[in-house]
């Protein structure tokens, strides 16, 4: 642990919230506040308020006040361009527009990179231990080389793509041919706005993923935003 808090500046504060997570007796641990990300925080968690209040960081720019100099005329969505195009009227009057975001869910994976630092290897380690308990071998060798492995559920038939820091895809076979339902999101304690990230290590939810599709399918759908393949949240 010494050696890699010499090399990770973040390991103290992770660990020293690891404690005081169970001193409180919060089996889930306590969310990583990161300098300029928005925590979102489930709202059954204890102190889920408080702790948004503390993480508020900067705001996405779709939830950004309105600037008083620039004039929205209007705004839909492009399927072509897979983004919410905004037609605006700036201060020089001539008519113009902006996409967001601007490039798919390519700013999804930029602000993903930079939440990184709320994980430690320690903990992602022992998330893949306990995960690969619960898989074939060739499922979990699958994940490990490629972040991604596929379930199909007995009970409805869907076919389940877990991804690695990806919404979970729904697929469902209609006359041999795989079509996407939808993209599963679900972060079980907390996420960070505008990003794949959650306040878990990655591989911990995707075993939340999988238990809770084999547990209960219905609650896994529940509990789940559902995104159409089309839009950038669903990363696909």
């Amino acid at each position: 642990m010494e050696l890699l808090e010499r090399h990770d500046n973040f390991a103290s504060l992770r660990n020293g919230l690891h404690r005081a997570a169970e001193h409180l007796g919060l089996w889930s641990g306590i969310p990583m506040p990161l300098e300029d990300e928005t925590l979102v925080v489930e709202p059954t968690y204890p102190k889920a308020a408080e702790l948004m209040a503390m993480c508020g960081g900067a705001q996405r720019p779709a939830e950004t006040a309105d600037r008083e100099d620039i004039k929205v005329r209007n705004s839909f969505w492009s399927t072509r361009r897979r983004c919410e195009i905004v037609v605006i009227e700036p201060p020089s009057g001539k008519v113009t527009f902006a996409m967001f975001p601007g490039a798919n869910h390519l700013s999804y994976d930029l602000r993903t990179l930079g939440c990184a630092e709320a994980w430690g290897v320690e903990q992602e380690s022992n998330a893949l231990a306990l995960l690969g308990t619960l898989m074939t071998h060739r499922a979990f060798k699958q994940y490990l080389l490629t972040g991604t492995f596929v379930e199909k559920s007995r009970r409805s038939g869907i076919t389940y793509m877990f991804r690695r820091l990806k919404p979970t895809v729904a697929l469902h076979e209609v006359k041999g041919q795989m079509r996407i339902l939808c993209a599963l999101c679900m972060h079980p304690v907390a996420h960070y706005a505008g990003s794949w990230a959650g306040a878990m290590v990655p591989s911990d939810e995707i075993a939340a993923h999988l238990q809770m599709m084999r547990a209960d399918e219905r609650l896994y759908w529940a509990r789940a935003n559902q995104h159409p393949s089309w839009r950038p949240e669903a990363g696909v």
